[in-house]
């Protein structure tokens, strides 16, 4: 599907850049050395191209022969569907199609489309983080508070005041109860007004880490500079020369009782930081994911350790042995020396084309439902700002520690995944403290799930279990498991085949 989707936009591509020329087809074959009919179906997605006919093709037109390879709007075609597999824009007849025409024809356009969505979106959590201030936030508890007492104290006195019998001394006195608590009153509405103009507490929407998020989701979690650098690391004998005091410094933050393998990704990540430095600056330095100062320094934090990983597991043996042993975590863990949560991000990163191993999910919470990290995939929206349906595995996990807990899933949009996750310790525990548990879950196509060992044995036919985005969003108005009620009141997909089902028949 991907490749057809690939083969579609460039073709699109071709025809768009060929009339931006001002080019026939007739005079872009002739340039080429084919014939016209046959580039005809070439932008027709008829035919497909590469290698050195799409570099002829290129050459032709001008622009260099990545521009028409797709990649970037492959990426677009992801975000275009995953929004349209949002439950909140969905309609009863599913998500529309022809993501990559729209993408293909329509670059712009589709980039705009995008963009909208993102300001929405901003714009709807902004709303909530007030909401969820104005009901939260002790300041304006005890403003309303002092408010309504003041409000309260000159409603009485005006009514003491309106009797007849009052002697001047009491009228004069309570006069000045009302003038005082007036002033009061306007004092205190002059803070409520300052506070909410203030610049220090206004809600900003999208947090730096969001936009980590952003970049990483838009770069499609593959970094082909830090992979190269560790290849050339490991070619060299994994001898080059490094800052040993930068990789102790890294060392000392893994506690000393923390497991082997902690250990020694943080001994490593110490190193990936002098030989990668300037890579990942490069990377990061002036990326429009990346505004502000915090989200760049936050993206070079992930991007050490992505390169820290990539010198754990190269590329190409770690996807070679992810294949033989059907992505069997805790087997790649020995084979690699690696711990669970080490290997499951690895595999979310084998996106190299031409090499891509299974694309996954990956998602890590704790026990409160706080994401800390998220991938997610075109059909499979993962929360940032509240906690997931209850019944994904993610959270059944933490019920027994150590242990991988899978099902198959079906979306409201008819979209199914595998989904495993486990919950395991990030620290070693404390005497006094409760266990720090996260669960690390990942997730893919039911279509690929006969690739993954993790789906042998479970019945994606009869144990298809029916799951939802988050509570607020989700479509199942009928489900045991809801914590909210939905902002939505159409029914979703699957109470309509249960009305159908329960309907009598004639």
């Amino acid at each position: 599907m991907e490749k057809s989707a690939s083969r579609k936009l460039t073709g699109l591509k071709i025809r768009a850049y060929r009339k931006q020329a001002g080019l026939t087809q007739a005079e872009l074959a002739r340039r080429v050395g084919i014939s016209a009919p046959y580039l005809n179906l070439i932008e027709g997605n008829r035919r497909s191209v590469a290698g050195a006919l799409l570099n002829a093709i290129a050459e032709a037109l001008g622009i260099d022969a990545g521009d028409l390879d797709g990649g970037a709007e492959r990426r677009m075609v992801q975000e275009l569907q995953e929004l349209a597999s949002d439950p909140r824009f969905s309609s009863a007849h599913g998500a529309p199609s022809g993501a990559e025409d729209l993408v293909g024809s329509h670059a712009g356009w589709s980039t705009f489309i995008l963009r909208l969505a993102r300001a929405y979106e901003d714009q709807s959590q902004a709303i909530l983080a007030l909401a969820d201030r104005l009901n939260r936030d002790p300041f304006l508890g005890e403003t309303v508070h002092e408010m309504l007492t003041s409000a309260a104290s000159m409603s009485s006195a005006a009514e003491i005041l309106g009797h007849d019998d009052l002697t001047s001394d009491q009228r004069h006195r309570f006069g000045e109860i009302v003038s005082a608590d007036s002033a009061k009153l306007s004092e205190t509405a002059r803070s409520l007004l300052a506070y909410f103009d203030s610049a220090e507490v206004r809600v900003r929407s999208a947090t730096p880490m969001e936009h980590v998020d952003a970049f990483i989701f838009g770069e499609n979690n593959h970094f082909p500079q830090l992979e190269q650098l560790a290849q050339d690391h490991l070619r060299g004998g994994g001898h080059a020369q490094f800052d040993k005091e930068a990789a102790l410094r890294e060392a000392r933050i893994a506690d000393a009782a923390a497991a082997p393998e902690t250990r020694r990704f943080a001994l490593l990540r110490g190193a990936a930081a002098s030989i990668g430095s300037e890579a990942i600056e490069d990377i990061t330095k002036g990326h429009k994911a990346l505004p502000t100062d915090e989200a760049r320094r936050l993206a070079g934090a992930a991007l050490l350790s992505y390169l820290t990983g990539a010198m754990l597991m190269p590329y190409d043996s770690f996807l070679e042995a992810a294949e033989r042993k059907r992505y069997d975590i805790d087997a790649l863990c020995r084979q690699f020396g690696v711990s669970y949560e080490q290997a499951a991000h690895r595999l979310a990163t084998l996106r190299r084309p031409g090499a891509e191993g299974v694309h996954f999910a990956f998602m890590r919470s704790d026990m409160s439902g706080y994401v800390t990290k998220r991938l997610p995939l075109p059909g499979l929206s993962l929360p940032r700002f509240a906690t997931a349906c209850p019944l994904w595995v993610v959270y059944g996990a933490f019920q027994s520690p150590g242990s991988t807990v899978r099902h198959f899933g079906e979306l409201p949009s008819g979209d199914q995944f595998l989904f495993f996750a486990r919950a395991i310790d990030k620290v070693p525990p404390r005497i006094g403290y409760p266990r720090k548990l996260l669960s690390v879950m990942l997730a893919c196509s039911a279509a690929d799930a006969g690739r993954v060992v993790y789906g042998d044995g479970l019945d994606r036919t009869n144990a298809m279990v029916e799951v939802g985005t988050v509570c607020r969003l989700c479509q199942r108005h009928a489900c045991a498991y809801r914590q909210e009620a939905p902002l939505l009141e159409t029914a979703g997909v699957s109470d309509k085949r249960r009305m159908a089902a329960a309907a009598p028949t004639r």
